[in-house]
């Protein structure tokens, strides 16, 4: 009897925050959008942009570079929207990339020298030939922002 090793890959979208390349599970993506006009919302937390209107759906749009300790992003012609599965939420990077499929063999914990803002949101990294693709935990991000700031208002997320 032959037995037939099954490999369980793991999917992620890569894209560019500033010079960092960062993917995020496949599985927790809805969609991808070139970017569209963010209408602001005032007294809204730094990382929430604003919201937009996506085919009759009205979504929240996050910096995420903000709650990563980077500067705030700056809309432009490569910029995309990536839209989480699971909530009305979506977040601003300023180039897609490719997607990635690897198992779980490959994946490194992340080093003490990444930036602790950054450590905080991330699973792990992937050690490719040129650079560090740093692994996106959709759920951190997720509950960071519901948790964050009292002030956040429950139906912009």
């Amino acid at each position: 009897m032959n037995l037939i090793k099954i490999h369980h890959k793991s999917q992620y979208v890569t894209f560019r925050l500033a010079d960092n390349l960062i993917g995020i599970n496949i599985l927790d993506i809805r969609e991808i959008v070139p970017y569209i006009k963010i209408t602001q919302v005032q007294q809204t937390p730094a990382f929430v942009l604003g919201l937009i209107n996506l085919r009759g759906q009205i979504l929240t749009v996050l910096d995420i570079g903000v709650l990563l300790g980077l500067e705030k992003r700056e809309a432009h012609s490569k910029s995309h929207i990536i839209i989480f599965k699971h909530k009305n939420v979506g977040f601003i990077v300023d180039q897609i990339g490719d997607v990635i499929g690897t198992d779980q063999k490959h994946m490194e914990s992340i080093p003490a020298n990444i930036d602790a803002n950054i450590q905080k949101y991330m699973e792990n990294i992937i050690n490719l030939p040129d650079e560090i693709l740093m692994i996106l935990n959709a759920k951190k991000v997720l509950s960071y922002m519901q948790t964050k700031d009292e002030k956040t208002p429950k139906e912009y997320l």
